[in-house]
C-alpha cells in the first residue's frame, strides 16, 4: 500500500474485481480489454500472474491498472501486455469540470501516485492506450518513453459512406463473391470457434510466424464465455458447403464499439472475395444496432494495413508508453543494440 497527494494506492482483492470492471464501465478511457473478465483468463491461458492496482481518494476509486506479469530469468517482475489484447494499461478518471487545467491537475496526479506504486513492484511497465486516451505527458513527465501506433476505425452511424467508401477492387471483389455459392452464419458454436483457431494457426504458418496463440481448447472456451455474456460473435462464411473464412469480433456493448478482433481464410479462398462479402456483412449487421464504431484493431504492420486500408476506414492514432529500470532496462538496452 502507498500514498501519494493523498491518494491511496494499492493491490485489490478478488472480491473488488466487480467494482473494478465497474470503474472501466464509468471511464470514458476503459474498453472491455481492460476489464477482469477479459485480463484474467488471458493472463492465466500464458501463465502470467493477474493483479488490479487500484487508487483510491476519500474511499472513492478513482483510477488503477489491471495487469498481467511475471518474473524474468527467476527475479524481475515485468508488466507484459497478453496476446491479442489491444488496449492494455492505466484508466483514470476524473471530476466534471469546465476547467481543463482541473482536469490536467486530477489526472496527473492520479497518475503519479499509479505510476509510483507500479514502478516500485515493476522493472518493466509496458502500456497501450485506447483510441479515446490522446495525453501521455502525465506519463513523459513521470519518465515513460511515448510511442504511437495505429488502427483504423469506421463510423457506424455513417452507414452509406462507411459502405460506399470501400476501394473499388474490394467492391469488385464481393460483388463476384455474391455469384457463388455461399451461406454466411453468425454463430458461436465450438465448431465454429475451433475453425477459426485453425485458421489463424494455418496463416501464421504461411507467414513464418512463431505458433503464438492461446491453445485450442482454451480460446474455444475463452469465445463461449465472452459470446455468453453478448461480447463476442463468430461470423463463418462457407463456399459449397464448406467453411472457408471467419471472423471473431469482439462487443464493447458498454462504449458501443465492435472490434475485428481475429480474422483468417483459407488460402485457396483469398481469390474469390469471400472474405471481403463477410466483412461487409458484418458491418452491415452492426449498422442500426446501438454499435457506433467498428475498430479494425491494428495498422502497424505493413502487409496487414495494406489490406485493412482497402476498406477505407480513417487512420487513427494510438499511443504507448513503457519504463523500464534495473536489470530489465539493461535487458532492453542490449536487445536494442542486437536490432541493430
Amino acid at each position: 500500500m502507498a500514498s501519494t497527494h493523498n491518494i491511496e494506492t494499492r493491490l485489490l482483492k478478488t472480491s473488488e474485481y466487480e467494482l473494478w470492471d465497474q470503474f472501466v464501465d464509468s471511464s470514458p478511457f476503459g474498453t472491455i480489454f481492460h476489464k477482469s473478465i477479459w485480463l484474467q483468463p488471458v493472463a492465466g491461458f500464458q501463465q502470467l500472474s493477474f493483479d488490479v492496482v487500484g487508487c483510491f481518494k476519500g474511499g472513492q476509486l478513482t483510477g488503477g491498472m489491471a495487469l498481467a506479469w511475471k518474473k524474468k530469468f527467476g527475479k524481475i517482475p515485468v508488466i507484459q501486455m497478453p496476446l491479442k489484447t489491444p488496449f492494455f494499461g492505466p484508466v483514470i478518471s476524473y471530476s466534471d469540470t469546465k476547467y481543463r487545467s482541473k482536469i490536467e491537475s486530477q489526472v496527473l496526479t492520479a497518475t503519479t501516485a499509479l505510476t509510483d506504486f507500479l514502478k516500485s513492484r515493476y522493472q518493466h511497465i509496458h502500456a497501450q492506450f485506447p483510441p479515446a486516451f490522446t495525453d501521455v505527458r502525465p506519463y513523459v513527465w513521470n519518465g515513460f518513453e511515448a510511442g504511437v501506433h495505429y488502427t483504423y476505425m469506421g463510423d457506424l452511424t455513417a452507414a452509406s459512406q462507411l459502405l460506399e467508401g470501400f476501394d473499388s477492387d474490394i467492391k469488385r471483389r464481393i460483388k463476384k463473391a455474391r455469384e457463388l455459392d455461399h451461406q454466411i452464419i453468425v454463430e458461436s458454436s465450438e465448431k465454429n470457434i475451433a475453425f477459426a483457431w485453425e485458421l489463424e494457426q494455418a496463416s501464421f504458418k504461411r507467414q513464418n510466424f512463431g505458433l503464438v496463440s492461446l491453445g485450442k481448447e482454451e480460446f474455444t472456451a475463452f469465445i463461449r464465455k465472452l459470446a455468453e455474456l453478448d461480447a463476442a460473435e463468430v461470423h463463418t462464411i462457407t463456399h459449397e458447403g464448406s467453411p472457408v473464412a471467419s471472423v471473431v469480433s469482439i462487443l464493447d456493448k458498454v462504449k458501443n464499439v465492435a472490434y475485428y478482433w481475429m480474422a483468417g481464410a483459407q488460402k485457396e479462398s483469398l481469390s474469390t472475395g469471400l472474405n471481403q462479402l463477410l466483412i461487409q456483412d458484418i458491418v452491415e449487421r452492426y449498422i442500426n444496432t446501438g454499435l457506433e464504431k467498428f475498430d479494425l484493431v491494428g495498422a502497424d504492420t505493413d502487409t496487414i494495413a495494406r489490406y485493412k486500408s482497402t476498406l477505407n476506414f480513417p487512420l487513427v492514432p494510438i499511443y504507448s508508453v513503457t519504463h523500464s529500470q534495473g536489470l530489465a532496462k539493461k535487458g532492453m538496452q542490449v536487445k536494442k543494440l542486437i536490432r541493430k
